[in-house]
């Protein structure tokens, strides 16, 4: 993308603000409160990373945490709020660990190349790394319970709609106009194929070929943001195939 596009990014260096809806629920306590509330935090996340999410309980989080329950319950009412501290915390920590790791930063008008920085840091080796499973972990108990707890729903739409705003804004002020599809819609999928592939591979970490499917989501989504160049090639064939 040439310069005079990025020029015109209305969105230059929002990636330097605080995401809506992702702002830490602990501003504006005192000092003891926000210790208190992380130290609650801290023995669920630890009680979740050592026996699984099953094993939460309000009384392992008192022992762990060496507090009563009248002081847990004064900071979390109950063990769902502390669930959705503990997933807010963790994402909370994902999104300011990427924005401080090398490599494209959104909102600079490389969407695209953030797209494939991204894309390509969730099919290395590693990944899901055993932070992104705790928080998959949560995010698939809060989609089970749904059902019955308009708590959840509302808060996985708020996520996942400043998910996909953030996205989006990223796109518009990346891509020149006229926009052959809605950045929003480019959001949306981005969403879904970030989501899909780590389900995947948190089941079956060899579920398919990362290389070939880096290169295959690239040739997906390339034409979405306006690029022809730079796409990957498949590999060639054995050599006497041709034809």
């Amino acid at each position: 993308m040439d310069e005079s596009a990025r020029a015109t990014n209305p969105c230059e260096g929002e990636h330097e603000r605080k995401i809506p809806g992702l702002v830490d629920p602990a501003v504006g306590l005192s000092d003891i409160a926000i210790a208190r509330r992380e130290q609650i935090l801290d023995a669920a996340e630890a009680i979740i990373a050592g026996h699984g999410i099953q094993e939460l309980s309000l009384k392992k989080i008192e022992d762990l945490a060496g507090m009563s329950r009248g002081q847990l319950t004064y900071y979390f009412p109950t063990k769902e709020s502390i669930l959705l501290s503990v997933y807010d915390r963790m994402l909370r920590r994902m999104i300011r660990e990427a924005r401080l790791a090398d490599g494209p930063k959104p909102m600079t008008g490389r969407a695209w190349d953030f797209v494939q920085h991204g894309l390509k840091k969730h099919l290395e080796p590693p990944w899901p790394t055993p932070a992104a499973r705790d928080l998959l972990s949560l995010l698939f108990t809060f989609l089970a319970q749904m059902g019955h707890r308009e708590d959840y729903r509302k808060r996985l739409s708020q996520w996942y709609s400043e998910w996909r705003s953030f996205i989006a804004a990223d796109v518009a002020g990346s891509i020149p106009e006229p926009h052959a599809t809605s950045p929003r819609v480019i959001a949306s999928l981005i969403q879904a194929l970030f989501h899909g592939l780590d389900v995947q591979l948190m089941m079956d970490p060899e579920a398919f070929d990362r290389e070939e499917m880096f290169g295959a989501v690239v040739k997906l989504l390339a034409p979405l943001f306006g690029q022809t160049a730079g796409v990957p090639d498949p590999a060639p064939g054995p050599a006497g195939n041709e034809g």
